[in-house]
C-alpha cells in the first residue's frame, strides 16, 4: 500500500512538471519574421533653399509713344498692327516754328562770333600798346572783360542753338523700340502738346519680371540671387536671370516684397502675362540627403532606420530642405550609411530585416 502511494505521487509530480513546461512554452511569444525592405545610401549633394512665386511680365519700354514737343500733326506714317523698328518715323509734326528758332539761334551765335573776333583784335592791339607804355593797363582790363562777357554769351547761344535743333528733330516722332503698333491715338490735323500720347506700342523683346515674395523673406532676398523662370504661355521655355532690384516698399494689399529682373524674351512670352519663378535663397554644398520614403514620423519625432547587418537602428534626425526627390538631413546621420526606404514604416528599433535586393524582388 505504501509502495502504491509513492508511485502515484511520482506520477502526479511528473505530470505537473510536464504541464508546467508546456505552459511555459505556450507563454513565449513567437519570433517575428524579418521585414522585407529596400535600402539607400546617405548621399552628399548640393542643396538649394528655394522660394516659389507667381509673378507678372512687364514691358521694359513704356508702351506709350508721346510727343516730345507741341505742334500740329502733318502726317502719320504708321498704323495699328504695323511692325516698326526702333528709330523709325511714326509721325511728322509741324516744324515751321522750330526751323525759325534754329535760324534765330544760329544768327545770334554768328553775331556774337563776329563781335568776339572784333574784341579779340582790340585786346591784341591794347596789349601791344601797354608793353610800349602807350596805353593804360585799366583800359586793357576793360576790353578783356568785354571779350570774356561776349564769349560767355556765345556759350549760351551755342546751347540755345543745340536745344533748337533738338526740338526741330523731335517734330519727327520716332519709335522708341522695335515692336508692333497696338493703337493710333491721333489723326492728321490734330494739335498735340508735349507729353500727349500718339501711339501705343507693343514691344516684348525686353521684359521686366516682377515676382512678389512674403515680407518675412525680406532679410533673405538680395540683388544678384538667381531666379528660375517659366511662363504658362510657353511652358517648354525655361531660363535663369539675376535679381536686379528689390522694391523696399511692402504692398498694402498683398503684404509682399517685389523682386525684379530684366530678361530678353526667349520667345512666346508677352508683356502683361504671368510667370512662374523660384528664387535661390541659399545653396549648400555637400549636404546629406535621403529618399523621402526613408523618413518615418513617430510620436517622438522624425526617425530614420539605419541598417546594421540584418537589423535596424532607429535614429532621430533633424531635417532641412525637402523636395519631391530628396530630404536633407542636417543632423543624425553620416554620409555613406545605409538606411531603410520602402518598408520603413513597419520597422521598430532593433527589428530584423531582409533586403529586397537580396531576395531578387
Amino acid at each position: 500500500m505504501t509502495t502504491g502511494l509513492r508511485y502515484g505521487r511520482t506520477l502526479l509530480l511528473a505530470a505537473a512538471f510536464l504541464t508546467g513546461c508546456s505552459a511555459e512554452k505556450a507563454d513565449a511569444p513567437p519570433e517575428r519574421p524579418a521585414v522585407l525592405i529596400t535600402t539607400a545610401t546617405v548621399e552628399a549633394r548640393t542643396v538649394e533653399e528655394l522660394e516659389r512665386s507667381l509673378g507678372r511680365l512687364e514691358s521694359d519700354v513704356d508702351p506709350r509713344v508721346a510727343a516730345e514737343v507741341s505742334g500740329r500733326v502733318l502726317s502719320i506714317a504708321a498704323q495699328a498692327g504695323q511692325a516698326v523698328r526702333q528709330g523709325e518715323v511714326l509721325a511728322q509734326l509741324d516744324a515751321a516754328d522750330y526751323r525759325l528758332a534754329v535760324e534765330r539761334s544760329a544768327a545770334d551765335l554768328d553775331r556774337l562770333s563776329v563781335l568776339a573776333a572784333q574784341q579779340q583784335r582790340q585786346v591784341d592791339r591794347y596789349r601791344a600798346l601797354v608793353k610800349e607804355n602807350f596805353f593804360s593797363v585799366n583800359a586793357l582790363d576793360e576790353v578783356e572783360t568785354q571779350l570774356a562777357a561776349t564769349r560767355a554769351q556765345m556759350a549760351v547761344a551755342r546751347s540755345g542753338l543745340a536745344q533748337a535743333r533738338n526740338n526741330l528733330d523731335r517734330t519727327l516722332v520716332r519709335a522708341p523700340a522695335t515692336g508692333v503698333i497696338a493703337q493710333r491715338l491721333v489723326s492728321v490735323g490734330d494739335y498735340v502738346g508735349a507729353g500727349n500720347p500718339l501711339f501705343e506700342l507693343n514691344t516684348d523683346q525686353s521684359l521686366r519680371v516682377v515676382m512678389p515674395f512674403p515680407e518675412v523673406l525680406g532679410s533673405r532676398l538680395a540683388v544678384g540671387q538667381t531666379l528660375r523662370l517659366s511662363a504658362p504661355a510657353a511652358p517648354e521655355v525655361r531660363l535663369e536671370a539675376a535679381v536686379t532690384e528689390i522694391r523696399p516698399v511692402i504692398g498694402a494689399q498683398s503684404r509682399a516684397i517685389e523682386v525684379l529682373a530684366q530678361v530678353r524674351n526667349p520667345g512666346g512670352w508677352r508683356a502683361g502675362g504671368s510667370v512662374n519663378g523660384e528664387v535661390v535663397l541659399k545653396r549648400r554644398e555637400g549636404a546629406m540627403v535621403i529618399p523621402p520614403l526613408a523618413l518615418v514620423r513617430r510620436p517622438s519625432g522624425a526617425v530614420v532606420y539605419v541598417v546594421v547587418g540584418d537589423a535596424v537602428k532607429a535614429r532621430a534626425v533633424e531635417l532641412g530642405v525637402r523636395s519631391a526627390d530628396f530630404i536633407e538631413v542636417v543632423k543624425g546621420l553620416e554620409v555613406g550609411e545605409t538606411v531603410a526606404v520602402e518598408g520603413s514604416t513597419y520597422l521598430s528599433d532593433g527589428a530584423k530585416v531582409r533586403r529586397a535586393q537580396e531576395q531578387g524582388a
